[in-house]
């Protein structure tokens, strides 16, 4: 195959696609790098390899890629995460939300994510781009609780920090996100746990004991960090002030 240069919008698909792939992942076996690499005319190893080098870029990584980034590819980098908060997305997931568990997923991405969040007016209110922030969330996790470890993503939850309707300019965001299971993300949503600064769990004087000792029993006492999008330290203190009821 003809060794080409990369194009922006093909770094585009490549930095979507990394963003929702464990670092684990980032190989030529992958399915999902596999498609990629059909779709673009490209082997899956250079695709693969181009997700390496944007995990170089990763400020949030503990574990880096090659440091081998090309100008573009940081360009590119930069320009996607410039509009963070500012662009608004046409195109959602191309399947179902009960099918993400799949081992073989398949995306339709629009050209920026994190877009900012919107209602849709359909039978109902949805929320547009909700699923996208949960397949982030959780793939910084491992698809694993933060607390307990649960690996069973149907009782897996990205929880929101700050609440969707309380600032629609971080409804996307993933570092406003937590992956915890479905009890505990209640308890975080209502206010009855957060965490301190260090991510440490505080519990609110207002939960009763033996619901306290319940959630104590199964969950451990500091919040496990994820391989990427570490929680936004600002916004834990705004669920603090704000949803927390106190110690």
């Amino acid at each position: 195959m003809e060794r080409r240069g990369w194009s922006r919008d093909e770094l585009l698909k490549a930095l979507q696609l990394y963003l929702l792939t464990p670092f684990g992942r980032l190989h030529s076996r992958n399915p999902d790098i596999k498609r990629l690499a059909l779709e673009l005319g490209r082997t899956a190893s250079a695709v693969a390899l181009k997700l390496v080098n944007f995990a170089s870029l990763d400020p949030t990584l503990a574990q880096r890629g090659m440091s081998n980034s090309s100008k573009l590819d940081r360009e590119v980098w930069d320009e996607f995460f410039g509009h963070l908060t500012a662009a608004l997305a046409t195109a959602a997931p191309s399947q179902a939300e009960s099918s993400f568990v799949e081992a073989g997923r398949e995306f339709i991405f629009d050209d920026i994510l994190f877009p900012e969040g919107t209602d849709v007016r359909r039978n109902a209110k949805a929320r547009r781009n909700q699923e996208f922030f949960r397949r982030l969330v959780l793939t910084s996790y491992d698809y694993k609780c933060a607390l307990t470890g649960i690996e069973a993503t149907e009782l897996l939850v990205a929880s929101h920090i700050v609440p969707w309707s309380v600032n629609k300019d971080v409804r996307t965001t993933p570092r406003n996100g937590i992956c915890l299971n479905a009890l505990h993300d209640r308890a975080f949503d209502k206010g009855y746990l957060s965490f301190t600064d260090n991510f440490e769990v505080i519990y609110s004087h207002d939960l009763p004991s033996v619901a306290r000792s319940s959630l104590e029993s199964f969950g451990s006492r500091e919040l496990r960090r994820p391989s990427r999008f570490m929680p936004d330290l600002e916004l834990i203190a705004l669920h603090r002030k704000n949803r927390f009821h106190g110690e």
